[in-house]
């Protein structure tokens, strides 16, 4: 197994595309040609809260990204609301082009019982459990013959490890995802940079540990050939340009899921033309302060309103967020004008 051990995404993007481009090997796929590493891959992430994508040749869209993130958190598994940020997902991923059930939908309601509070209580009272795994491929509906939304990541192990740190030794919270198949420029180092270390981030604070490591083990990473002409162009972060401070995802764990269901039907009224109301009393300010705030920029940019989503995308909390927020609509704007 090659592991590439890395700070953050922007670091993983750059060493994985070097890593497929000097050692993979051509395969022909259902779904074109590809650079296939030799072997399975690791990617050991050192700061997995850093998973906001900004470079430029990638142009990753960080709405749809963040929305995913709190689609499946939700479990939810109506694609057509991520329509709303990459127009053909539906079409591409989905059954029948209506459920997308691979991931959250799995997470929360896929077994006979939520997978996500039962290792929540299973690590509480037993923090030396090697037993608190994630259920994704199959998740009792589906086998190799079932027409299904089959996940590309299979299941997820969560670790408490102690660890020194300037404060002392803490309980650390480490993950690591099992895929079968992973492309590394949509999925690894894209949406599943993403989405797996909020869930990371989310089931710790709901434990009551720090954020620990994460480890993405792939057993089959490719570089699609549509995308062998970005690959060549990305560039490195510059090594003066410092990774945004982060706020929390969870800062009240006990109101959090209620909340979440709250600004997700915010946002689907949304999504519908209407015109709803924030709640005021959310008292995760990640939720009221960065998602909302991306969902009403990310809406006025597609009603073609440019300087009221800048001016919504500037309030973004997360710096992080609203740089990608905002780099993405910049680039969207001048190549318009």
């Amino acid at each position: 197994m090659h592991v590439i051990t890395v700070r953050n995404v922007r670091d993983a993007l750059l060493q994985s595309v070097r890593y497929l481009t000097d050692y993979g090997n051509k395969e022909q796929t259902r779904i074109g040609q590809a650079l296939v590493a030799p072997q399975p891959v690791s990617i050991h992430y050192l700061y997995p809260k850093e998973h906001v994508l900004v470079n430029p040749d990638r142009d990753a869209n960080p709405f749809f990204h963040l929305m995913e993130a709190m689609w499946m958190l939700a479990g939810r598994d109506d694609a057509a609301f991520l329509d709303h940020y990459i127009s053909y997902f539906s079409k591409m991923f989905a059954k029948d082009g209506i459920v997308m059930d691979a991931y959250g939908q799995r997470w929360r309601h896929g077994l006979k019982y939520n997978q996500l509070d039962e290792i929540v209580n299973q690590l509480r009272k037993e923090p030396n459990s090697r037993q608190a795994v994630l259920q994704m491929w199959g998740a009792g509906r589906d086998d190799l013959r079932a027409y299904s939304s089959k996940p590309c990541n299979l299941v997820v192990t969560f670790r408490i490890q102690v660890r020194g740190t300037p404060i002392g030794e803490v309980d650390c919270l480490d993950m690591a995802v099992i895929n079968r198949s992973n492309d590394l420029i949509w999925g690894c180092c894209g949406a599943n940079a993403v989405h797996f270390p909020i869930l990371q981030e989310y089931m710790a604070a709901r434990i009551g540990v720090e954020l620990g490591e994460y480890w993405q083990i792939s057993t089959n990473l490719h570089l699609y050939e549509h995308h062998y002409e970005m690959a060549k162009k990305i560039e490195p972060v510059p090594a003066s340009s410092a990774y945004e401070p982060t706020v929390p995802l969870v800062k009240y764990a006990k109101t959090f899921d209620q909340e979440l269901l709250g600004v997700m039907d915010f946002i689907d009224q949304m999504h519908k033309g209407f015109n709803p109301r924030v709640n005021a009393d959310i008292s995760n300010p990640f939720l009221s302060r960065t998602v909302v705030r991306m969902a009403i920029a990310h809406y006025l940019h597609k009603r073609g309103s440019k300087f009221d989503a800048m001016d919504i995308v500037e309030t973004v909390e997360a710096e992080d967020w609203r740089r990608a927020g905002k780099e993405w609509l910049e680039r969207r704007y001048v190549n318009r004008e």
